[in-house]
């Protein structure tokens, strides 16, 4: 009689199983992404520089949308009321998301809101 019940103690553990997960493994580009000691000279500016200043958009001499981003200090201007973070994460709401060719890397926008986090240090 027990041998015909066996089986069916053994039918729970079937159904469960370890769940283990590497974050790494799950989310690559974020495990890749370096946002310690961000700054705006060594890090932040080359972000701008290549997706804002170098196609003609938020110079000096053409600031799209009345916003510089050529200078730190203009682009600091923009860091309060998530401006320029919300324009980089595509959220809606009072800014248009930048750029407009398409977002920027998922490691870039996290480089962002790191520098933003620390405080927007200059050097």
């Amino acid at each position: 009689m027990l041998r015909r019940f066996i089986p069916f103690f053994f039918i729970p553990f079937l159904f469960t199983a370890c769940y283990y997960d590497k974050a790494d493994k799950l989310y690559p580009d974020q495990a890749a992404c370096d946002t310690a000691g961000m700054t705006y000279t060594a890090r932040i500016q080359p972000i701008l520089k290549t997706n804002c200043l170098d196609k003609g958009c938020h110079t000096a001499s053409n600031p799209n949308g009345a916003v510089n981003l050529e200078s730190y200090t203009e682009v600091k201007k923009t860091v309060p009321g998530s401006k320029l973070l919300n324009a980089l994460k595509y959220i809606s709401g009072g800014s248009k998301n930048m750029p407009p060719t398409g977002k920027l890397s998922d490691c870039d926008v996290l480089k962002v809101e790191a520098w933003i986090n620390r405080g927007t240090p200059e050097n």
